[in-house]
């Protein structure tokens, strides 16, 4: 592949990919802080995501932070991370799905019938995606 095409194509993937809100985290003990941005919350878990610095994902009991990050989350985490999916709220639909958001719209996926092809729309998320990859090098 030409390294000149890949650079562009590296390029063109990052555009639009908006930073979330990085802000610093304090424990609940507060010797420790870290820089990370809020990925994922969840109440019913009690866990929070944060995607640290450098890249990497943690997820840990949202009982290890402080006071002050708790009552942010309660109050700004669900914001961010609605804001950080383009507004898309949890739910089955396929629009709530990262990989199903893509198949939904129209003119994306055929299917068979009889002998033809006829196009498609999902009405409902599938239980599993089968992907197909070819390349010729």
């Amino acid at each position: 592949m030409n390294s000149k095409i890949f650079l562009v194509a590296a390029s063109l993937a990052f555009i639009g990919q908006g930073p979330l809100a990085a802000r610093t985290w304090t424990s609940a003990d507060g010797s420790k802080t870290f820089e990370g941005e809020l990925r994922a919350l969840s109440e019913t878990a009690k866990t929070v995501t944060v995607v640290l610095e450098g890249g990497k994902i943690r997820t840990f009991p949202i009982s290890l932070l402080s006071e002050t990050d708790r009552d942010f989350l309660k109050k700004e985490g669900h914001k961010i991370i609605l804001a950080a999916n383009d507004g898309e709220g949890a739910g089955d639909t396929p629009q709530a799905q990262k990989i199903g958001k893509n198949l939904a719209k129209p003119g994306i996926l055929s299917k068979i019938e009889g002998k033809s092809f006829a196009e498609h729309q999902l009405t409902e998320s599938p239980d599993y995606y089968i992907v197909y990859f070819s390349a010729s090098w």
